[in-house]
């Protein structure tokens, strides 16, 4: 007996011992075309792109040593952190440089916060590739626009991307000032609000709602309503389940419900197989099972339905960008049909998924983030009035014109409040590319490295964004620093100073950046920066197609609300409204200080899941001009 315990023990040393010599072997590899690279490096025991397991347990290793004050200067905690390029941008860069490896024996990893190597890792796209396989959390319908490569990719993009052109644009900006009104509309609904008082206990969910809405008209000719709405305003555009509480008889759930419980549990998706949940006895996963389910019937039949409207002649409703047109246009042909790129019906599905997927989450989460900002910092959301008025005069929103307003709207305190937060947070902190075949080279501050085969890169969004060596700056009022790029301020895109950084180039073996552009984004009204230092939504030929839908909208929401309303934090935590009344303008302001204290932390605490999102919410008032409490103390 003790014989075969000990012929098993001497089997599992071993195995451990043939492990770890062929962990350290692949480290010595990574290691040694790290050195020939030329680029800084640093080897830790966690892949700079680490797997699920890492991702979900990190916290309860790195949580307690955070706690450990001393750890706090330490690198190595760091470099096996998930986030770093959310959490520790300075210091990666302060430590390593702008662009460094981080060697493991799984991966080679690079992080890029530099502008110019970020222009060549975004356009040479043939060198660069984009890693898809990351992208199987979002690939659940298929494959997309988004997660595809090479000639797939061109096939789909030659498709989806004509949609979103600058003749769709003014569709876009007629219904999100829609929109805008009809969520103030829910607001002053809420019990206990009236018209010109409104207490939000969190504008998140109705800014997914409202973008939501604007994506489903604007982009698939599917008009939406807010609960309690009239369903009779749809009049003969009522489509059953997708925009009304009728529902056929395949149906549980409406559109609406389905893609908000999706969109909401799609981690889990990425972690359980369709099969899985299918036999799980949870709830939660039964639920997402049929949410699931639902959606993608009714995205088949929302194709089904624009087939027969082609079949008819029929002319998509006017005000609609029609993104499903082209895409069943394209289903109807084959791969060997000359007139045109072709989609095959699942893949109709997947980039209808993905285009309300992004279009819906990036511009909830900017206009919900905007929102907060201007109530922490009343003195900027006046200055924004004032040119929203400058602008719109006493005009109504119906009035405002695409042509002539939108361009002047966003040059102006609107415009750069938009962009700040965007600089400040961004939807996804990192792009994600791949070197595939033969090492490659990279140039940048006069310089040229070796980035090794296999190489797993993330352009840090984040890190390039608060660089100080691109930014004007100036040293910080809420903190120690010698640069103000942790902090929201707008004012920095109206700078006068240029940047004396050299416009980065790119050596192009296979660019392609042939993005939608508009007027109101190419004046010098506001700051204009090198390529590669302000990437939100990307760079070159990947960039997102959906950038100026994006911009678009979130303008005119924000116009057509700040041009009758301003927006207060919430004191009741602290001070009654009867306590309020009483107060001196000293200690409105001293009170007021608290809600911006609670409020800015919740911002800095925001996490990184799918796209960059604040954890717990913050109540916030909306009241008619001139009615404001606490603007006056800021002043």
């Amino acid at each position: 007996m003790l014989s075969y315990v000990a012929i098993g023990l001497v089997g599992l040393v071993g195995l451990v011992v043939f492990w770890l010599s062929t962990k350290l072997a692949a480290l010595s590899r990574n290691i040694a075309a790290a050195k020939q690279s030329g680029l800084p490096y640093r080897i830790s025991i966690i892949d700079g792109v680490p797997g699920y397991l890492w991702i979900a347990t990190h916290n309860l290793f790195l949580g307690p040593l955070h706690k450990f004050t001393p750890s706090r200067r330490w690198l190595w905690p760091k470099l096996a952190h998930v986030h770093r390029s959310w959490y520790y941008p300075q210091e990666m860069r302060e430590a390593l440089g702008e662009v460094y490896l981080i060697v493991s024996p799984g991966q080679i990893f690079m992080s890029s916060s530099n502008p110019e190597a970020n222009v060549q890792l975004t356009t040479r796209r043939r060198d660069f590739v984009k890693p898809v396989e990351l992208y199987a959390i979002v690939d659940i319908f298929g494959p997309s626009l988004l997660t595809t490569e090479g000639d797939d990719w061109k096939r789909h993009r030659k498709i989806v991307a004509p949609a979103f052109s600058e003749k769709s644009n003014s569709l876009v900006w007629k219904e999100s000032l829609r929109q805008g009104l009809a969520m103030v509309d829910v607001w002053s609904k809420i019990e206990g609000n009236t018209s010109g008082s409104m207490k939000v206990q969190d504008t998140a969910p109705y800014t997914a709602t409202m973008a939501l809405h604007v994506i489903s008209a604007a982009g698939f000719g599917v008009r939406q309503l807010w609960a309690g709405e009239n369903e009779e305003k749809l009049g003969s555009n009522a489509i059953p389940g997708f925009n009304t509480s009728k529902l056929v008889e395949s149906h549980a759930m409406t559109f609406k419900e389905s893609l908000k419980t999706l969109l909401h549990s799609i981690i889990w998706l990425a972690i359980f197989p369709v099969s899985l949940l299918q036999i799980s006895p949870f709830e939660l996963h039964k639920k997402l099972l049929r949410s699931y389910v639902e959606c993608s019937d009714y995205f088949s039949e929302l194709s089904e339905f624009k087939v027969r409207q082609l079949e008819r002649g029929e002319m998509t409703e006017q005000g609609t960008m029609d993104v499903m047109g082209p895409l069943v246009k394209a289903s109807e042909r084959s791969p060997e049909d000359s007139k045109g790129p072709y989609l095959t019906k699942q893949e109709v599905i997947s980039n209808s998924w993905i285009i309300l997927f992004a279009g819906h989450e990036t511009s909830a989460n900017i206009a919900h983030l905007c929102f907060l900002f201007l109530a922490i910092e009343l003195e900027k959301q006046a200055r924004m009035q004032e040119d929203i008025d400058s602008i719109v005069g006493s005009r109504s929103s119906e009035e405002w014109s695409y042509d002539t307003d939108l361009g002047r709207l966003w040059n102006t305190m609107l415009g750069a409040t938009i962009n700040e937060t965007l600089r400040l947070m961004p939807p996804l902190i990192d792009f994600p590319k791949i070197v595939r075949g033969a090492p490659q080279p990279l140039t940048f501050d006069g310089k040229t490295v070796s980035v090794p085969t296999s190489t797993m890169i993330h352009v840090s969004t984040v890190g390039v964004q608060r660089n100080p060596r691109y930014w004007p700056s100036s040293p910080s009022k809420l903190s120690n620093k010698t640069h103000d790029l942790d902090d929201w301020v707008p004012e920095r895109w109206f700078s006068s100073t240029k940047k004396t950084t050299e416009k980065p180039s790119s050596t192009d073996s296979g660019s392609e950046d042939s993005e939608n552009t508009t007027s109101f984004d190419t004046s010098d009204g506001l700051l204009v920066l090198p390529k590669g230092v302000f990437i939100p939504f990307a760079e070159g030929a990947r960039a997102c197609p959906g950038r100026r839908f994006s911009q678009i909208e979130i303008t005119a929401v924000l116009a057509v609300i700040f041009k009758t309303y301003s927006l207060e934090l919430d004191v009741s935590e602290w001070a009654s409204d009867a306590q309020v009344e009483k107060m001196s303008k000293e200690e409105r302001r001293a009170v007021y200080q608290k809600g911006i204290n609670k409020a800015r932390n919740l911002i800095a605490a925001s996490q990184s899941e799918i796209f960059l999102k604040m954890r717990g919410k913050y109540p916030v008032r909306f009241v008619k001009r001139g009615e404001e409490k606490f603007m006056g103390c800021f002043s």
